[in-house]
């Protein structure tokens, strides 16, 4: 490994500081021609540069260090935990995803509460499901040698793949500033949502269609009837606040699919949606509870739409050659395409029918709605460009996610007010 001076003449933190600085520059190259870093040679090199006992604490210190500036620059730069943690999934191994949770988690741990918006709060707390430990020093006590070898070239890995995240536009307060908390807390936006839980929660568990169509439409027509009053109390001043934006995780496979079904159900319920498939994710703009209803939406239908994927089981052409992948990619599509025709007809029926229950011309409350979460898209996406329209390259598996959509579809129901 070399140095630029002797790492001898160093006191032993400063040395094992610059030491874990050689490791990370020593594998750090974009040059596309290298052989991949071995993360696990860097890493026994570290760890033999002195026998003495103390040297793994200060190694553990010094890569907490650098993976604390690491992770406080991707910060910087618009990520979040869940989005961090997806980068490393589709690109690193398991064990940097783990090493890459548990330097968040260390970086994270400094702030209070009061210093985090809720969904800091939230992605901090889910950061524990893949690294059990709340910083590099916790992980490494008690180790022996080997395994502690382990760990640093998965903190190696990790810390590489962090510091090469790119800027992405930033969608929540930094941490460490005092934040007002985002949280949906009001006593009648809680009930409305315990009762669309509920519903989403039944249309999943049945294997009826008609019964999950029901439950489905009917937590449609509630997420409806809730935008609409939202809206008419941000019309008046009782509750004026500026369209925010999430991102949503679209795991693999099939994520062209499950983008577009996101991006549907997002249009019908006036919030815009823009995909960036290189980080695997959906920002969300729109107003909050908006994009809370959207976001229950789409985990409930992608659990409809996947479980009757399954069981129209694989497929093979004529010749016996699987084409099971084309197949449920294009299902997928065209329930994704499917669903929102029938998401918006329940939508503009409900408006329609509260239109006419308040005496109020809902048109241009919701045209207001829309052109403020454009306005705040525009600013969070300047140059963003339409991408190419969704490919449907297997018959079968369209007409089967038309068909499965429409065994999900969400007709009017029965009228439903608000608790």
């Amino acid at each position: 490994m070399p140095h630029a001076y002797d790492l001898d003449a160093l006191p032993p933190d400063a040395r094992a500081r610059q030491a874990v600085l050689g490791a990370l520059q020593l594998t750090a190259c974009d040059c596309g021609a290298c052989e991949p870093p071995d993360w696990v040679d860097a890493a026994a090199a570290l760890e033999g540069l002195s026998g003495d006992a103390e040297w793994p604490g200060l190694l553990a210190l010094a890569f907490a260090g650098f993976g604390d500036d690491a992770v406080e620059q991707a910060w910087q730069r618009g990520w979040m935990p869940q989005e961090a943690v997806g980068a490393l999934r589709r690109s690193r191994s398991d064990e940097a995803v783990r090493a890459g949770a548990i330097l968040m988690r260390g970086q994270l741990a400094r702030y209070p509460r009061t210093h985090l918006s809720d969904r800091w709060q939230d992605q901090r707390d889910a950061l524990a499901e893949h690294g059990p430990y709340a910083g590099v020093a916790e992980a490494a006590a008690g180790l022996g040698r080997w395994d502690r070898i382990v760990l640093w070239a998965a903190v190696l890995e990790a810390t590489d793949r962090i510091e090469d995240l790119p800027g992405i536009p930033r969608v929540e307060p930094l941490p460490g500033s005092p934040v007002l908390v985002h949280g949906f807390t009001g006593n009648e936006s809680s009930k409305v949502y315990e009762r669309i839980r509920a519903l989403l929660a039944k249309a999943e568990s049945t294997d009826a269609d008609a019964e999950a169509e029901a439950f489905t439409a009917k937590a449609q027509q509630l997420i409806a009837r809730h935008s609409i009053n939202e809206a008419l109390l941000s019309r008046t001043g009782t509750d004026k606040r500026e369209p925010e934006a999430i991102r949503v995780l679209v795991e693999r496979p099939y994520e062209s699919s499950k983008s577009e079904l996101l991006a549907q159900i997002a249009h019908a319920n006036h919030c815009k949606s823009v995909h960036w498939p290189e980080g695997g994710f959906t920002t969300l703009i729109g107003d909050r509870d908006d994009l809370r209803s959207v976001e229950l939406l789409y985990n409930s239908l992608l659990v409809q739409a996947t479980a009757a994927m399954t069981r129209a089981g694989s497929r093979t052409d004529e010749y016996g050659r699987p084409r099971t992948r084309s197949f449920r990619q294009s299902f997928l599509a065209s329930f994704a395409f499917r669903i929102g025709e029938r998401l918006r007809e329940s939508a503009e029926d409900t408006e329609r029918e509260m239109a006419a229950e308040t005496g109020t011309d809902l048109v241009p409350v919701m045209r207001g709605r829309d052109e403020q979460v454009e306005a705040r898209t525009k600013s969070l996406f300047p140059r963003l460009k339409s991408g190419r329209s969704l490919r449907i390259s297997d018959y079968e598996g369209h007409m089967a996610g038309r068909a499965a959509a429409d065994a999900a579809q969400l007709g009017a129901g029965p009228s439903i007010t608000r608790s």
